[in-house]
């Protein structure tokens, strides 16, 4: 397979014949949205030689991150079918796979109406829209569970704990909130001193279509989220696993009682 050359935001028809073969195996829709930012991050990521592993990446670690949730679900105690809110969404990365798991009942949101258009029409998947201001985020429905994958660990500290309290206001009582941070694994990783209150905001990411002072890249230590979630929701930590996600972000699960 020769080496990638470098990917342009159009879907090509050897880039939707290996989309659609990597979905194919995982028995998910195929259809990936031209603006979708994970996937050509992924495309152009050097540790991913070739084309074709970078798609194969791309569904392969959609349906990792989905199973992983399950699992966690199982761990909680949930037989019957669960009300989920799968929060910054993107372009349905992980939600076409959640969308195949029967005990869900899934609603994906996101900032970007495109994602929604497309998350609805494209992978029939019931949405919500986000807003820039936590406070102003106050869906109808509350969930038993809100899951947060890789949000925390972009968020500045003028937002980190607001968002914190607004998602959490969304559950059901009782219900959990899964997310996750950059933890003492990243700062490790990225060789990266951290701040003595333990919390470090650079304003840079792969989402070029947010301006950088409001998604970037923030690592945490556990002594700061822990204090954030309790000055914000006061809620019981059911469990925390280092490096669950990616081997680097760490796994956080409160309580709503």
């Amino acid at each position: 397979m020769p080496a990638k050359e470098p990917v342009p935001s159009t879907l090509t028809d050897e880039l939707r014949r290996l989309n659609a073969a990597a979905a194919t195996r995982f028995g998910v829709a195929p259809n990936v949205h031209p603006k979708d930012l994970i996937y050509w991050f992924l495309l152009n990521l050097p540790s991913l030689a070739t084309t074709e592993k970078a798609v194969d990446y791309y569904f392969e670690d959609g349906c990792s991150s989905s199973k992983k949730l399950a699992d966690l679900i199982v761990e909680l105690g949930y037989s019957d079918r669960v009300r989920l809110l799968e929060f910054a969404s993107g372009y349905g990365m992980v939600s076409r796979h959640l969308k195949t798991n029967s005990r869900l009942a899934l609603t994906s949101c996101d900032i970007h109406d495109e994602a929604l258009v497309f998350l609805k029409d494209e992978l029939g998947i019931d949405t919500l829209g986000s807003d820039m201001v936590p406070e102003k985020f106050a869906p109808a429905d509350k969930f038993d569970i809100v899951f947060v994958l890789s949000l925390f660990s972009h968020l500045p500290r003028a937002t980190f704990g607001r968002w914190l309290r607004s998602l959490f206001s969304t559950l059901k009582s009782p219900g959990y909130m899964v997310f996750t941070t950059h933890g003492t694994a990243t700062y490790k990783l990225k060789a990266i001193p951290i701040p003595s209150d333990g919390f470090l905001f650079l304003p840079h990411s792969e989402q070029k279509d947010i301006e950088p002072d409001e998604y970037g890249t923030t690592i945490t230590t556990p002594d700061f989220v822990i204090g954030e979630i309790y000055r914000q929701v006061g809620a019981p930590i059911v469990a925390y696993k280092y490096a669950h996600w990616w081997e680097h972000q760490d796994l956080w699960v409160i309580k709503r009682p």
